[in-house]
């Protein structure tokens, strides 16, 4: 855990994630022995399986009037299972088709978004209707700079020197630095800021040259970027309220919202397809499976 996909034998970095996955995909493989199949390779019985039990999970699903994250969690897992199959072709050379199972599970995200009720949330889109007009109306530099960080480059409260819990303490500082390059999907130029966060593990993130330029003048000044969360909270929440775009639970996170709908349709844009798309927006946003992504990009 905690290692680069490339590096990491199993080629995921939440343990979790990893338990969830490996349940999905011996029930998946127990139904197509159930079937009586007997190679999981052989990518016409694995695509017609697969069709079948997701019709049956989603019919399951309807009657029971469940909401639809479990579905999304089961699409996240086959996507991974085909993955590793597929790499497992590749690594043995075997001449053998290759699954393609993409269409089919994104026709089912589809089915699910129309046929299942969302989360229970307290409100659909977390996101704040004007972003930059709220980042604006805080007064205090360092928060501002905070929330232009997150807004931009999707970091989470702890990323920005800024953990929920008082007895930790995670300032942003010169290491998380990393300079500036083009950014992987627009090209253009943009400024690398580091952070570990959740579960430990480092992430980069892209934000705007000139929010860069600002983060290192701050940490040459104080040499470190950090804050109190409650006061950070509490200056959103009053940015929010002067502008007109307060809701109960929106805090900081609606700006980390904000950077995961926008990041998502700028992907698409410059030709990711759907999967694709939400793979670059859960790198950047440390998280790693669909699920958690879809929270944020669903409006």
């Amino acid at each position: 855990m905690r290692e680069t996909k490339a590096d990491s034998t199993q080629g995921i970095r939440s343990f979790g994630s990893w338990k969830v996955y490996k349940y999905e995909a011996h029930r998946f493989s127990a139904i197509m022995i159930g079937k009586g199949l007997t190679s999981i390779l052989d990518s016409v019985s694995f695509h017609d399986t697969m069709a079948a039990y997701l019709e049956e999970r989603l019919a399951h699903y309807v009657e029971k009037k469940r909401s639809r994250q479990t579905m999304e969690t089961i699409l996240s897992a086959l996507g991974k299972f085909e993955y590793a199959i597929n790499h497992y072709i590749e690594i043995h050379a075997l001449e053998i088709p290759r699954m393609n199972t993409e269409p089919l599970r994104i026709e089912f995200y589809a089915k699910s978004r129309k046929l299942l009720r969302k989360s229970s949330k307290l409100f659909d889109n977390r996101a704040y209707p004007d972003p930059l007009r709220l980042i604006a109306a805080i007064s205090d530099r360092t928060f501002q700079l905070q929330a232009s960080l997150q807004y931009e480059g999707g970091l989470r409260t702890e990323g920005v020197g800024a953990p929920s819990n008082r007895r930790l303490k995670n300032p942003l500082i010169s290491d998380g630095l990393h300079g500036i390059t083009a950014d992987p999907i627009t090209g253009l130029p943009a400024g690398i800021v580091a952070s570990v966060e959740k579960g430990g593990k480092e992430t980069e993130h892209y934000v705007s040259v000139q929010t860069y330029r600002r983060l290192e003048e701050h940490i040459s000044r104080y040499g470190k970027l950090e804050s109190d969360y409650f006061a950070y909270v509490e200056a959103i929440n009053a940015a929010a309220h002067k502008t007109g775009q307060y809701a109960p639970g929106r805090g900081s996170h609606g700006l980390k919202h904000n950077f995961a709908q926008e990041r998502y349709l700028e992907c698409i844009k410059h030709g990711m397809s759907h999967e694709q798309a939400l793979q670059q927006t859960s790198l950047e946003t440390s998280h790693f499976r669909l699920r958690e992504t879809l929270t944020y990009t669903r409006g």
